[in-house]
């Protein structure tokens, strides 16, 4: 497991005596131009000021707005001054009070009362975003009414509310007045000012801004929902667990008055403040910061205590407020950004995780793509083999797990159950070395005939345990599954690759159709010669949109959703993986973009689960805290910060920074040895990196180079004129590697 150990300070006084060091360094052998460039970074980087968590468990509003008769509320968002008190006249428009809480939070609403009057009853609906926060009414004249008439009949008073607005019929003839009562069982609703002009029977009404209502839905996730409070005296009264919400509704439903000292959440679930990262990443991008952080956060409101919702262990749910299940294609991206940010309790809950994963497989190998799914009145919900594709995904979240931790006990009491998932992903490749399978995804559509990205999977697959039988298994079983992951990648190259895409075509079936994530997989996973590189990577932008790539015409999810944060995170990965470090950026701010704008209506300080081709979400129930969108997280802190494990625990590391146009970049990744930590600097004449890593490990370094590039080490001249003479050191690809031992190391590059 990781070290528990916060080593941050440590790193610090390491990197600034270093930096003494290496500036001495510099002026010898670069002059001021490289002073300049080592003096950019900050020496105490004020990483902690993106951190999201709240900062006490008790979080109150950061605004609020009002309807109807409400006196004093700013008192709930500074905690001081006269009471809120909420008036509801009888026949009259509701008091309410909107709580917004600036991002996300997670936990049980409450209110503190100090006077009240009648016997007051309030509504208290959640929402991530605010405009679902009320539900229009939708509904048609029943009776007949004519010019003059302030009292309309209509087919139903759902989500009708005093006060809020009521139009009929459409376009020039649309009416619009102000509902003053309304009566549910004669369904007649009064009025003001009268109709001007008479309304037929099926004339369309639509009652806005509506009634209250909550984007979550209790069905999937066994909580949420509207609550119903009823304060008998002063005190707190608190309604029931919501998983994720932006904005509270408090609405006063019947006549009287009731006077609140306070509002709030009292926050339920994991609140990680700046003392629980054991990770951490800055860079001179203020917008990637906030990417890293916000991915972290994404990840964090997804967490499930041990104990919450009548469950014993700990889970990684994909959502915060809407399945709150385990998803196995969601730990593939949630398992590395647990570890790299939370250490020991990150991992605790991938292990956990896994746990329950491994727990519902089934007889034939398959792992359910959700192992808790279908909760309704049963928090522990039971298991949904969603897909073949997933099945794969959930014994790649195993490998990671070890990959990352090193908990080789673990990994070989499930080795035969990864064995087992294998071979029932095996049964699906055809005598052409390609994987057929009329299947579902991550879009939720199936799709026929051989599919570029199920043969792409399972290659992955294999790879990966082909890597863990070496580490813990059997060889010749290593052997054989590196040959059949081999023979796939030439079978996909062979016959789904499409020249007139330039690019791989979707499937078999549908040979000329292109689709983004096949691609990306390809470029991330070595698919791609170099002579094609560039192809693909064009053929990839013409999916690009202002919000992020769509899917590809050749996936059509049915809820109508386009741009996938799960599947734009695997091009973003493809592009460092090829070393377009600039496209990537360029993917991540458009996807990722506008969900770190606190301007963006549906901020949350969370990663989205998708979006729409006009950068919004279609439906209530999207999640605005899903774990699968967090890929920047893993990829700033790997691709960037360029730190990634090689063998189990960070044994062996790689450190490989992938610059595009940043000038700096530094942070700090736990391992079970210690601290990996890793502060570059780039501008046009030098390029210089600091490296502590922890003792007993071993790993590469490599550094961006050009052909007449000078690499220093520790002050010692080790690369000149394209070769190498110490630490095994090679120069390939725009990059001189150099093989090291654990320790402390500042490199030099003069790019001549």
């Amino acid at each position: 497991m990781l070290n528990r150990r916060n080593r941050r300070g440590g790193f610090l006084r390491t990197f600034r005596r270093s930096r003494v060091i290496a500036a001495v360094a510099l002026l010898t052998t670069m002059g001021s131009a490289a002073v300049q460039a080592e003096a950019a970074p900050p020496q105490n980087p004020d990483w902690q000021s993106y951190v999201l968590g709240p900062a006490t468990a008790q979080v109150l509003p950061a605004d609020v707005e009002t309807r109807g008769s409400v006196t004093n509320p700013n008192t709930l968002v500074t905690g001081q001054g006269s009471a809120t008190t909420l008036t509801t006249a009888a026949g009259g428009a509701p008091a309410s009070v909107l709580l917004d809480f600036g991002k996300n939070v997670a936990g049980t609403p409450y209110i503190d009362v100090t006077a009240r009057t009648g016997s007051p009853t309030l509504s208290l609906a959640t929402a991530e975003a605010r405009q679902y926060i009320r539900t229009p009414a939708s509904t048609t004249v029943s009776a007949a009414a004519s010019s003059g008439a302030t009292q309309v009949t209509v087919a139903s008073t759902a989500n009708l509310e005093v006060g809020n607005t009521i139009t009929f019929g459409t376009g020039t003839t649309a009416q619009a007045r102000t509902i003053t009562a309304f009566d549910t069982s004669t369904r007649r609703v009064t009025v003001t000012p009268a109709l001007t002009r008479s309304l037929t029977t099926q004339t369309r009404a639509v009652g806005a801004p509506g009634a209250p209502s909550s984007d979550e839905s209790r069905g999937l996730a066994g909580v949420g929902g509207i609550d119903t409070l009823r304060p008998t005296g002063t005190g707190r009264t608190s309604g029931s667990y919501h998983g994720g919400f932006r904005f509270v509704l408090l609405t006063l439903t019947s006549p009287g008055s009731v006077s609140l000292s306070a509002a709030g959440v009292t926050f339920q679930g994991v609140r990680a403040t700046a003392a629980d990262y054991k990770g951490w990443f800055m860079s001179s991008d203020d917008q990637l910061n906030r990417m890293w952080y916000s991915g972290a956060y994404t990840l964090q409101l997804n967490l499930k205590p041990a104990g919450l919702n009548g469950l014993a262990d700990k889970r990684i749910y994909d959502g915060a407020k809407r399945d709150r299940s385990i998803w196995t294609g969601d730990l593939l991206v949630q398992g590395p950004t647990a570890i790299s940010t939370l250490g020991d309790a990150g991992a605790d809950y991938v292990k956990s995780s896994l746990n329950v994963l491994l727990a519902a497989q089934r007889s034939d190998g398959a792992i359910p793509g959700s192992p808790d799914f279908s909760k309704g009145s049963n928090p522990a919900g039971s298991p949904l083999f969603y897909s073949n594709n997933y099945s794969g995904y959930g014994a790649r979240a195993a490998i990671d797990y070890y990959r990352y931790t090193g908990d080789r006990n673990y990994i070989t009491s499930v080795l035969s159950d990864l064995r087992a998932e294998l071979a029932y992903n095996d049964r699906f490749l055809t005598a052409n070395r390609l994987v057929a399978s009329n299947d579902r995804d991550y879009w939720q559509a199936s799709q026929s005939g051989e599919v570029t990205k199920y043969s792409i999977d399972y290659y992955i697959l294999l790879k990966e345990m082909a890597w863990l039988e070496r580490q813990v298994g059997s060889a010749s079983n290593a052997t054989a599954n590196d040959a059949k992951a081999e023979s796939i990648k030439q079978a996909v190259n062979t016959r789904l690759w499409s020249t007139q895409l330039g690019a791989y075509g979707q499937s078999s079936a549908k040979p000329n159709v292109l689709v983004e994530d096949a691609n990306a997989l390809a470029l991330q996973y070595g698919f791609v010669p170099a002579d094609r590189r560039t192809s693909v990577l064009n053929a990839l932008k013409t999916l690009w949109t202002s919000y992020g790539a769509i899917m590809g015409p050749g996936l059509v999810d049915p809820t109508g959703h386009t741009i996938e944060p799960f599947g734009n995170g695997m091009e973003t990965a493809g592009r460092f993986a090829v070393g377009d470090a600039t496209g990537a950026f360029d993917l991540m701010r458009r996807t990722w973009g506008p969900m770190v704008d606190r301007s963006n209506p549906l901020y949350t300080g969370a990663f989205w689960e998708f979006k729409n081709s006009n950068g919004g979400v279609n439906r209530a129930t999207a999640s605005l805290a899903h774990g699968w969108a967090a890929s920047p997280t893993v990829q700033l802190t790997e691709q960037v910060l360029g730190v990634t494990p090689v063998n189990p625990g960070y044994a062996t590391w790689s450190i490989k920074p992938h610059t595009g146009n940043l000038e700096w970049a530094q942070g700090s990744v736990p391992t079970s040895a210690g601290d990996i930590a890793v502060q570059w600097q780039s501008d046009s004449s030098a390029f210089t990196l600091h490296a502590g890593t922890p003792t007993g490990t071993s790993g590469t370094i490599a550094v961006p180079v050009t052909a007449q590039a000078t690499v220093t080490v520790n002050g010692r001249t080790v690369c000149t004129a394209g070769s190498c003479d110490a630490y095994q050191g090679t120069i390939a690809d725009g990059y001189a590697q150099l093989t090291v031992p654990g320790g402390t190391y500042d490199i030099t590059v003069s790019r001549g």
